[in-house]
């Protein structure tokens, strides 16, 4: 029978094992966690995407289902990885952190790019943004002693579960046409598992890379969530709104961000802290938590306004980014 002792023993001689190695090693490990999440993700939502597709499952579902779980797949991975190991902090930071990137990031990236118009889905935007604020604000209230009980994950599943439940729902209601996919099923399928394999492989790298960075420059695994891992598991969410925006389809964009921060507070560290309940820092839950929601409400106010994030409200989203970042490395942790 294994003890927790022995459980210990196993993270204490993995954190001893990087000990003595080159001080760049550790930041490749994290860059190339980074290409491996960003090209496993991409491989991962193509296979999949085209493999529902070819089944006859309609467009919509596809890409609220299958393109938000890949392009939440690498936040998925490391934070649950992250939380398996003992890293709460760097667990929760991930996917607060990377929730804030795809706000004012990923948003403001793809508005500079082309003004973002999203025309006759008042309703669907107000959804995501109540179950976007909901996990955060579970969150908020019921995590502020600085540890997230299995009690509270599974709320969060919850709130997950009723999103998706909903949003398949209103998908059935608004059944398309299913598109016509070549390939056989075999290969989309191939591309689809070799995807995952990818994404698991970066998620491994980049908690290896970012806990040893932590550990080497004496701040908290909470703070590498924040920003540098959060920053790379947002890749691919920066890749599909700025492409979707490059094609006109600037709705895609904001469906995309709001979607994935449920996908990412709701299911992520709801599976996270269910595997491996923990302690979390106390600043994330009472500083960032606040903060994405208030970035979340701005957010939705201005869409909601008038249906549309121009270039100018996209160059301010960037800069509250910069300003987000800066805040970041005053506070430390």
């Amino acid at each position: 029978m294994r003890t927790g002792c022995e459980g210990e023993k196993r993270e204490v001689l993995a954190c001893r094992s990087m000990e003595g190695v080159a001080p760049f090693v550790p930041w490749l490990l994290l860059a190339v966690g980074i290409v491996l999440l960003a090209a496993g993700a991409s491989w991962l939502v193509e296979g999949a995407s085209r493999l529902a597709l070819r089944l006859g499952v309609s467009a919509f579902v596809v890409g609220l289902t299958v393109v938000g779980f890949g392009t939440s797949m690498p936040e998925l991975t490391v934070s649950v990885l992250a939380a398996a190991r003992g890293s709460g902090g760097l667990s929760l930071g991930n996917a607060v952190g990377s929730n804030i990137m795809n706000l004012l990031l990923v948003l403001g990236a793809a508005a500079l790019v082309a003004p973002i118009h999203v025309i006759g889905a008042r309703r669907a935007l107000l959804r995501d943004l109540f179950f976007g604020l909901a996990p955060a604000a579970l969150l908020l209230t019921a995590a502020r002693s600085g540890h997230i009980g299995r009690p509270l994950a599974l709320g969060l599943l919850v709130i997950f579960a009723v999103f998706l439940a909903a949003s398949l729902l209103r998908a059935r209601s608004t059944e398309p046409v299913p598109a016509a996919v070549g390939g056989h099923p075999l290969r989309h399928l191939a591309l689809t598992a070799f995807g995952i394999g990818v994404v698991l492989l970066g998620s491994e790298l980049m908690v290896r890379g970012g806990t040893e960075l932590a550990r080497r420059f004496g701040i908290s695994e909470a703070v590498i969530g924040l920003t540098l891992v959060a920053f790379g598991t947002s890749l691919p969410e920066l890749a599909t709104s700025v492409t979707a925006a490059l094609k006109g389809q600037s709705e895609i964009s904001v469906g995309n961000v709001l979607g994935s921060n449920v996908f990412n507070l709701g299911l992520i560290v709801g599976l996270a802290f269910t595997i491996r309940p923990g302690a979390v820092p106390r600043f994330v839950v009472g500083q960032d938590i606040p903060l994405l929601m208030g970035a979340t409400l701005v957010t939705g106010v201005v869409v909601l306004r008038n249906g549309r994030i121009s270039r100018t409200e996209g160059m301010l989203m960037l800069l509250c980014f910069v300003a987000y970042l800066a805040f970041v490395a005053v506070r430390g942790g």
